[in-house]
């Protein structure tokens, strides 16, 4: 047995219209090579967010774009050029 290691950094994010939290955004950004990134919706409200879905919908866009900015962050430039080398020696 090993003990396997892995690091991420957790995100968080609410959609909240009138003081009432209508989605909760949550994602996992990993930080070695062998993960993924997840993203996850929830819907506390389902009335309102019938009512608000282009808000939250926007909320949720907003989010997306912070978990990308947080894994450009994230992955260096040793990744980058790691996917190259591996792009070259496959062709």
């Amino acid at each position: 047995m090993a003990l396997i290691k892995e690091k991420t950094v957790s995100l968080m994010g609410r959609s909240v219209i009138n003081n009432v939290e209508i989605a909760r955004f949550n994602a996992n950004v990993a930080t070695n090579d062998d993960s993924m990134t997840t993203t996850n919706t929830t819907v506390n409200n389902v009335e309102a967010y019938r009512k608000n879905i282009k808000q939250v919908r926007k909320d949720a866009d907003e989010f997306r774009e912070y978990v990308r900015e947080t894994e450009d962050s994230v992955f260096t430039d040793d990744s980058t050029e790691n996917a190259v080398e591996t792009e070259t020696k496959d062709k």
